[in-house]
């Protein structure tokens, strides 16, 4: 799972001012990737270098485009991304 500091390095956003949008961005992204993949990322150690750059991508995707962003899209992306590690069922 990503950090707030490793979120910050991907985006190449320095100071704290960020920090709480950041933070919200980072739980939601999480949220998605583990609804996409149907299990808790929690549960794998160690996650995949796949999944740590759907984390980091979408919380790139809010935070760049947080005025018109679109969640479909999104969710499309990362389900390209992760569909070789989705569980069938949960």
């Amino acid at each position: 799972m990503p950090t707030l500091q490793e979120v910050k390095d991907y985006l190449g956003v320095e100071g704290g001012h960020s920090d709480p949008l950041l933070l919200s961005q980072l739980d939601a992204a999480r949220e998605l990737v583990e609804s996409i993949l149907r299990y808790q990322i929690a549960k794998i150690n160690p996650v995949p270098a796949t999944v740590k750059q759907a984390i980091l991508f979408a919380c790139a995707y809010m935070f760049t485009g947080r005025e018109q962003a679109d969640i479909k899209v999104l969710e499309q992306m990362l389900r390209n991304m992760l569909l070789s590690l989705r569980r069938e069922v949960f």
